[in-house]
């Protein structure tokens, strides 16, 4: 396992950064760290204790909701403080850790956003043929995520890639190999760029368009305009947490792209540094704010469970829900 300063590219030589932009970074880090832990658990909490959330699809909801809290749970609290700090400081053989988990996390909500692009095409594909999709074909996707996260994740711990400081000098993540390194550091980088981002990215969007043309002309019951209205809002969840993760991609090309070319790795520009992790902090509370705004069933068990109030439902629908 390899340690933080192994060679010259893992001495962390950002510190110019004026230390304001590693302050507002931690207090960023932190705001949105503890909102989206706290929206993640209530989702987490509801799951557990309501009896509304009775669809299959909804184990894919949950999914994604554990692959959240998880990157929630990882980053704020060591890269926070570490950034108020204005170092990592935890050690290296914590950097190492940290940075795997985060890896871990990141590669299993990529995965999680795309299964269940996947299973909402699936399911709308299987309806027109009057086919069901059962409840380990669901189980099966969750185990995909967890075993996608696992094998993106550990090579780097034994020498395919490289664990090191960040752009920042404060926390740890995955370093991108120049021309100087070895096979195993590139061959590793590529088929991670293409599986973990690539092609998962056109895979969502290929999948979304297929979804919504088949319910257009299949989904006509109560029931499946309710399936309707939980395609949309995961389709809302994959747009927005995309878009949050643009800054980061953005700041992985102004790395690595020199590196590939020119064989050297440039300064990143402090904006870029700072927005590009409180972005993917604040991503993670995406998918509970689409849920409450885009999904009914899923809007009446959060807000109303615990009290079973569900005065925020039209009547009707409200005393349907409350004999579920």
């Amino acid at each position: 396992m390899q340690t933080l300063f192994e060679d010259l590219e893992d001495e962390c030589p950002w510190y110019y950064f004026d230390g304001s932009y590693k302050l507002l970074l931690g207090a960023c880090l932190f705001i949105f760290g503890v909102f989206g832990v706290l929206l993640n658990g209530w989702l987490f909490a509801t799951f557990i204790h309501s009896h509304l959330l009775v669809f299959r699809s909804h184990i894919l909801v949950l999914n994604l909701c554990t692959a959240s809290l998880g990157r929630n749970l990882v980053g704020f609290p060591f890269a926070g403080s570490s950034a108020v700090a204005k170092r990592w400081l935890f050690g290296p053989s914590c950097c190492q850790l940290f940075a795997f988990l985060n890896q871990f996390f990141g590669v299993f909500q990529m995965t999680a956003l795309f299964v269940a692009v996947l299973e909402r095409y699936l399911l709308a594909n299987y309806y027109r043929r009057e086919r069901t999709l059962y409840t380990r074909f669901y189980w099966s996707l969750v185990g995909l995520s967890w075993f996608n996260s696992v094998i993106f994740s550990t090579p780097p711990l034994f020498g395919y890639g490289k664990y090191s400081c960040d752009s920042t000098g404060t926390t740890c993540t995955f370093l991108w190999p120049s021309t100087h390194s070895g096979a195993k550091h590139i061959g590793f980088s590529i088929p991670y760029i293409l599986v973990c981002g690539v092609f998962p990215v056109i895979a969502v969007f290929y999948y979304m368009g297929k979804a919504v043309r088949l319910e257009r002309i299949f989904y006509k019951g109560e029931v499946q305009k309710e399936q309707t209205r939980l395609t949309q809002t995961i389709h809302a969840v994959c747009v927005a947490t995309l878009a949050l993760w643009i800054p980061a991609a953005i700041l992985v090309g102004w790395q690595w792209l020199p590196l590939l070319i020119y064989g050297y790795r440039p300064h990143v520009p402090p904006a870029l540094a700072v927005i590009a992790p409180i972005a993917s902090e604040a991503a993670t509370s995406v998918p509970v704010l689409c849920f409450i705004a885009g999904d009914e069933r899923l809007r009446a068990a959060l807000l109303g469970r615990m009290r079973k109030h569900y005065a925020l439902l039209q009547p009707e629908r409200a005393k349907r829900y409350n004999r579920a």
